[in-house]
This record gives structure tokens, sequence and C-alpha cells, in this order.
């Protein structure tokens, strides 16, 4: 039988399309040739397969060193065969009998509907012979290779599994293996993967549907007699599953596990972190527990998800508003501030705002607390209190490395402030996130934290208020005639309504699972710090007196905003209502 290396040595075709001979065909030199995978991270794999006896393509996503998808592409393309998509897996017909779903399980493999006298097999390793072999005499028909993704394979089959046996069984108890797993080396996380346990094949479960529907937060929920798992999608909290009271503790202490938390500890709230891979990629999750009457609550929230960071010009900011911000970004120095409550975006913002200003030339670094997304060329530090490096200790080292641009995750106290306000006097451009619920606001924040209002007047240069709501499903929605009760919303706050129209009104569809939404947009309200309103700043003046004397930039405010986003049919008046105070002008 060919062992892992000669099977990997089989003809391929490169991005032209030409022949490499079987001798130097195989999946690492696809991975090097196309960028996706290091040498390091190479010997790191193979060590890793040489520990767990597992094919080289499973490591290697298993240990987020590369993706899922590029995987079965780059199998796609090293064996010239179909890369196929979750679609294809419902079978009409049901499994046969001669075949083993723990054989399946073990292999990685699912066989769809026969075709033209043949059987396609979904496979994560499309060079497993020995996959092929046993199929092929258990069935006593051909087999066509397919390449899949392993997390797709595997929901199949355990979709296969939950309809032959509807009980997924006694949860187990917590293990020494349990214990081991957590440790963080490449086998341990492989070991991990590999495990039958279903207290974590629960864990591992939710984590990664979680990530596959985009959702911000998993919340596990104890009650009298059972376990409510939620996900906030969209800033909404979601019923997934209620599971029976009996999981309460197993999946609890399993999720500590991962986080490396004291499991005996039940009387006090903990925190932690768990470092997780979903479909080949990292996923970082902050972990926080807290006591109830039926047991331990745990809450996990999804972070690292992006590698890229976004565009401000794929925001959905209106001209006058990315006018604005734009503006304050060309100034050398001083304090830009986005503002908003938590979970509205404001830290996606500030990444796109580095990503405009991100030029060789200039040193960014960002203090932060998470590190949300990874950006080439910048200096990213994470905050970690426990160590005590805390933002004001971080921020301190910071100017001592001579920066230009420094991104502070969040102002949330007077030293932090003073820091800000101190590198903005000495020449550098500071961006920040605070917790108030305008943008005028801003000020009086800083003001209350300690900061001299002639100090604000000297060093703030633009603030922004921010806020999130759900945007319509392209698909499902539809129109509904205008009430006259909201005409008088929109008159009031001078947004005019053309003739004859009508408001958009949320469905539901499967592409959108029934909620009519998908995705969010922004509202956005600038407000620009000229040599007006660093005037009334100095002399004390109220939050109104700013936003008028601002009102001739024309970006409008969050009210008129969302209004406009709900007559150009990006959302509803009544998401709108349920984030910004109505208000006339």
């Amino acid at each position: 039988m060919q062992s892992n290396e000669l099977r990997d040595n089989l003809g391929r075709r490169t991005s032209v399309g030409a022949k490499i001979q079987p001798a130097s065909a195989n999946i690492q030199e696809v991975l090097r040739s196309q960028g996706l995978i290091s040498d390091e991270n190479i010997e790191r794999i193979q060590a890793a397969v040489t520990a767990r006896d597992l094919a080289f393509s499973t490591a290697a996503t298993r240990l987020g060193l590369v993706t899922e998808h590029d995987m079965a592409q780059a199998f796609s393309d090293l064996l010239d065969i179909p890369l196929i998509d979750r679609a294809r897996y419902n079978r009409r017909d049901p499994l046969p009998a001669q075949i083993n779903i723990q054989f399946l399980k073990k292999h990685s493999v699912f066989p769809l509907d026969e075709q033209n006298g043949a059987v396609p097999l979904a496979m994560a390793n499309p060079l497993d012979d020995v996959a092929i072999e046993g199929l092929m005499f258990a069935l006593g028909k051909p087999i066509k290779r397919l390449a899949a993704l392993e997390s797709d394979i595997d929901d199949q089959i355990q979709r296969t599994i939950d309809m032959l046996d509807e009980e997924i069984g006694k949860p187990d108890s917590v293990s020494a293996a349990d214990l081991h797993s957590v440790h963080g080396d490449d086998v341990d996380r492989l070991a991990d993967h590999e495990s039958d346990a279903p207290a974590i094949r629960l864990a591992h479960r939710f984590i990664t549907q979680a990530a596959d529907r985009g959702a911000s937060d998993i919340h596990f929920e104890p009650s009298a007699d059972a376990l409510q798992v939620r996900y906030r999608i969209d800033g909404l909290l979601q019923p997934v599953e209620t599971l029976s009271g009996r999981w309460v503790q197993p999946v609890c202490s399993r999720l500590k596990l991962m986080a490396r938390l004291d499991i005996a500890e039940k009387r006090l709230p903990q925190d932690g972190r768990i470092n997780f891979t979903s479909r080949g990629k990292q996923i970082d999750l902050r972990v926080a527990t807290f006591p109830t009457l039926h047991g331990e609550a745990v809450v996990l929230r999804l972070l690292g998800q992006h590698t890229v960071s976004p565009k401000l010009a794929g925001l959905g900011l209106d001209a006058e508003n990315l006018s604005a911000l734009r503006d304050a970004l060309k100034k050398p120095h001083g304090i830009a501030l986005i503002t908003g409550p938590t979970g509205s975006g404001k830290t996606t913002t500030l990444y796109a705002a580095l990503n405009e200003i991100l030029r060789p030339e200039l040193k960014i670094v960002t203090v932060e607390d998470p590190i949300e997304y990874t950006l080439p060329g910048v200096a990213q530090l994470q905050v970690k209190t426990d160590i005590g490096l805390t933002y004001g200790a971080a921020l301190r080292s910071v100017l001592r490395n001579d920066p230009d641009v420094i991104m502070i995750g969040e102002i949330r106290d007077r030293e932090t402030a003073d820091i800000a306000v101190r590198a903005a006097l000495t020449g550098h451009l500071v961006l920040a996130t605070l917790h108030t619920n305008t943008a005028a606001g801003a000020v009086t924040r800083l003001a209350d934290l300690g900061i001299e209002r002639y100090l604000l007047a000297s060093t703030l240069i633009f603030s922004a208020a921010q806020r999130l709501v759900r945007r319509l499903c392209p698909r499902c929605q539809t129109t509904r005639d205008i009430r006259a009760s909201e005409v008088k919303l929109f008159t009031a706050a001078n947004v005019p309504i053309p003739v004859n129209r009508q408001l958009p009104l949320a469905v539901g569809c499967d592409a959108c699972q029934g909620r009519g939404f998908r995705g969010r947009v922004p509202l956005f309200e600038a407000l620009p710090i000229d040599a007006p309103q660093r005037e009334l700043i100095r002399d004390g003046s109220s939050e109104e007196a700013l936003v008028e004397s601002a009102a001739h930039t024309g970006g409008g405010n969050l009210w008129q905003h969302g209004l406009q986003r709900v007559l150009d049919g990006e959302t509803t008046l009544d998401e709108v209502l349920g984030v910004v105070e109505e208000h006339s002008t």
C-alpha cells in the first residue's frame, strides 16, 4: 500500500494548464507555489503528522495554517477534479447498509448519489487511496474523487448520524484527557479535533456554526431543566437550540477547560480566551462565565475572523460624512474620535481609517483590547491587564517608539485620555473610540475624565457618532404604503419624501433564514472641529451649541441619516427607531 508521500506524488495542473511530472508534484508544492504556506509551517505540519499519523492536508487545516477552502482548491488544481460546495451534499437515498459511518468519519469522506454508474465521493484528502479502495470494495462500483471542505463533510456525517439516532447519548464527564487537550501545542489541538466526547463535539459544533452564520456572540444560558443556546447575529440574539439540563455542567466545563479557567470554581465569574480553528481559520474567543441560579452561564465573543481591514469607501457612509472623515485624516496631528455604544462598529471604522492613510513612510501603532483585525504594515499591541499591560502602560511605551499615528481601542479612563492628549500635542495623529451617545458628547465625556477644555480645544480635530442597523435582505424585501404619522417624522427631520414613495418592509426567506435582514449598515454623524467649534469648546458651551455651529457641513445627524437609509430601501423605519432617538431639526 502506498505511503502518504507516494500518494501525494500525483500529476496536477499548474495555473497555466501545463502538466507537472508525478515525481515532483505534491500538495505541498501547490500550496507553496501559491504562497499559501511557508517552509517553516511545512516543517511544523510534518512534525504534527508524524506524531498523530494524519494526512498532511488534515493537519494543516486543523492547525489553522491553511484554510479549508484553500486546501480544497489546491487539491482541485493538483488532481484536476471538481471542488464541490455544501449544496451538493443532499442525498435522495439513504446511505447503503454496507457503508460504515465511522469509516467515513475517520477518512473524512462522504458518498453522494450515484451518477452514470459511478459514485461521486466528497473527500477532504482526495489523495487517500485507502478510502477509495474501501468504498469501491463495499459498493462494488467505481469512485469519482471530488475535492471538498473537511468541515462540510463532517457536518453531513453528523446530520446522518443524528437521523439514524435521535438520542445524542449521555454526556460524558470531563476526563484527564480533556485537561491535557488545552495546553495549546499542535499535537494536543489535533487530538482535540479527533475526540468523540459528546461535550467536546457540542462545543465545537456551536462555535463552528456561529462562525458560519456570522454571529458575534454565543450565549449558553442554563434554566431549571434546560440549556438554552443563542447566537447574536446582526446585533440581535436569536435562539438556536435548547439542550437537556444535563448538558449544563459538561458543556460549561468543556468551555472553561478550553479557556484555561478553573473548572472547580463555580461561585465567582471568570474571564478567559480560546484560540479556535474553524474551517482552517483562526478565531479568537473571549470567554466570560458567571454563576446563575441554575448553574454557570457562559458567553463567548467571536473575534479574529477578519484578516483584511475594511476600506472607508466600502463602509456605506454618505458622501458628506465620508468627506469630513477623510479631511480629518489628512491632518498631521490631533485627536479623531468615533463614539457610540458597544457593538456599533466603531473599531471597524477606525481600521478603515487606518487603511486609508497606510503608507510606507508612516509608522502606525495600535493599542487594542482585543485585536479584531490584522493589518500588515501596522504594529498592533494587545492589552493584557492581568500582567500589568494596561492602556496607559502600553501607550507610554508606544510614545517612546516614535510613531506617527496611534490608534487607541478605547479611551476609558483619565490616564489614557491624558496620554492621548499629550500625544496629539506633541505632533501625533491619534484615532480612538469613546463611549458616548452623540458626537458632541465626546467633549463632555473627556472633560468629565479630567481633561481641561483648553487642551481639548487645541487637540480635538474630529468627532463622530455611529450606530448600526440591520440591512434588508435584497431577495425578499417588499414595500408598504407610508402612514400619515410617518410623513410627519420625515417632515420634522427635514428629510424630503419623494411623491408616491413607499417604505421598505422586511419579509424573510431561506437566504436570510427567515429574518428579513442580512448584514448591517452604519448610521454616521460627523462633527468636524474647526475654529468656531474650538472657541465653543474653550468657552464651555453646551453640546447643542456645538452641533448647531457644525450644521453647515451638511452631513446631517444620526436620525436624518437613518431616515435617508429608509428612503433608500436599505433598512426599515422600525430598525432606525430602535437605535436612534427621534428628534426634529
